[in-house]
Order: structure tokens, then sequence, then C-alpha cells
């Protein structure tokens, strides 16, 4: 799985949104063999919003600013940006 070489970045995305490019993200790290990751960004769908935003902190730590990952960190921020606003 690759992602599109750029990025529309949006700030008003709602629960779906976020929940699918959630899953485009869970299924980049799958594939990269980021277990760590993989694990974070599965079963969010009820999540409140603070559990997800610790889930995805924990992704970007566990990142740690890898070059090779840029997008899906860029990905993550986005969401984190997102996620206030869910209800």
């Amino acid at each position: 799985m690759s992602f599109d070489a750029t990025m529309k970045f949006s700030t008003n995305m709602n629960r779906a949104q976020i929940e699918a490019m959630l899953g485009e993200c869970r299924s980049f790290a799958e594939a990269a063999q980021l277990t760590e990751v993989t694990t974070q960004l599965t079963d969010t769908a009820a999540l409140p919003p603070a559990e997800l935003t610790a889930r995805m902190t924990r992704c970007l730590e566990f990142l740690n600013a890898q070059d090779e990952y840029a997008l899906l960190i860029d990905k993550l921020d986005m969401l984190l940006i997102n996620v206030r606003n869910l209800k």
C-alpha cells in the first residue's frame, strides 16, 4: 500500500472521514510491519476523542519522525487536529 505523493490537508473532518483515514493509516502500518502502530489504530470506532488522541500520539512517538514514514506522520498529525471536531 502506498499513499499519494501529496495530501489535501483538512481541518474539518467528521467521524466517518477520520475513521476512513485511520483505516488507511492502519493498512499502511500493517504493510510496513509497524505492529505497535497497527495495534494503536485498531478498534477505534467507539473510542472517545481523548483516547483516540492518546493512541495517535503514541503512534507518533513510536514513529519518532523517521523520514520513511513522513506521509504517515503527516496524516496522523492532521487527524489529531481533526479529533477536536468529534463530540
